[in-house]
């Protein structure tokens, strides 16, 4: 009964382990019915890496840390065996890098898949190692830098007050001279505050001149506004439609003009009345010098009456008359 008793609470025990086991795992992210390979990398100090840390690729839990111990007997290196998934293929170019503790949380390890392998492992066979500072190591190698570069701040200072200190009078004395130069200022300034006023006084009379001359302008002004007002009210459409109107009319009065057509486009078109005057001229004339030569055929006064005499044409009397002299 005894021996059955502690059967079952030692298998009661080992299911609840391999149950925690599994959910532990499952958490994390590994599958542990998947197929596993092993491996081994060596480290000169894994502070922080425990039993069960993470194996991490891209950011993937692909594994866990099963077992830690030394190499040898002169306790210079650490090997780690690793349990990794047998899907994850990995070859002599893989780096197992450990990431040391920061603040939040342990160490673990990260596999960085380096192009360039010449071949793939096989269960049994040993990463090439990697080691990552931390944070703390960074804060550490930052804090002696900025240390260091606090120290050369504090001799750059010494270096730069110490001739200050040895021409301490010399600056007193500086500080003197601008303590007066300053007291100058001051009198300067209210020199110039008071110059400032009166110049304001005066912009301010010229101001009252220009709005007394603006108002000597203001019935010109309002002239000027009149005659708008009238310039507005004419209507200079009617006007403008009225000069089309007569500027039509002259055109077509040159139109015809320049035609044949009416009186004054034959006067100047039709050489006719020219010459009838001409010929009328030239009788005329004529009428004229035969009254001249010949007056008694055109006034004649008898009691008997007087004989019809024929017109003469004056020219020929005269040019006879010419002949015979």
């Amino acid at each position: 009964m005894a021996r059955g008793r502690e059967f079952k609470v030692g298998l009661f025990v080992v299911l609840m382990t391999a149950a925690l086991y599994i959910g532990f795992n499952y958490l994390r992210g590994l599958d542990v019915f998947s197929p596993l390979n092993t491996y081994y990398v060596k480290y000169q100090n894994i502070s922080g890496l425990d039993k069960g840390a993470r194996i991490i690729l891209s950011g993937l839990d692909v594994g866990s840390v099963v077992d830690r111990k030394f190499s040898d007997d002169t306790y210079s290196e650490i090997i780690i065996t690793l349990a990794i998934d047998k899907t994850i293929i990995l070859t002599d170019s893989t780096i197992a890098k450990l990431a040391k503790p920061d603040f939040l949380g342990g160490s673990e390890i990260q596999l960085l898949m380096r192009p360039g392998g010449a071949r793939v492992l096989e269960a049994g066979d040993t990463l090439r190692s990697e080691v990552d500072g931390g944070i703390a190591e960074l804060l550490v190698e930052e804090g002696q830098t900025a240390a260091n570069a606090l120290s050369a701040l504090v001799n750059k200072i010494n270096d730069v007050l110490d001739p200050f200190v040895e021409t301490s009078d010399t600056l007193k004395y500086a500080i003197n001279n601008f303590s007066t130069l300053s007291g100058e200022l001051v009198l300067t300034t209210q020199e110039a505050k008071s110059t400032l006023e009166q110049f304001k006084l005066q912009m301010d009379y010229v101001a009252d001149s220009l709005v007394a001359a603006m108002g000597g302008l203001d019935p010109l002004l309002r002239e000027y506004q009149m005659l708008g007002e009238k310039l507005n009210a004419v209507d200079i459409d009617a006007r403008l439609v009225k000069m089309d109107s007569l500027l039509d009319g002259t055109q077509t009065f040159l139109e015809r003009l320049n035609s044949d057509e009416g009186t004054l486009g034959q006067l100047m078109t039709n050489d006719s009345l020219y010459n009838n005057l001409n010929l009328m001229m030239s009788d005329l004339d004529s009428l004229l010098i035969d009254f001249r030569y010949n007056p008694k055929r055109y006034v004649h006064f008898s009691i008997f009456g007087r004989k019809n005499r024929p017109p003469a044409d004056g020219r020929s009397s005269a040019k006879k008359k010419k002949k015979d002299r």
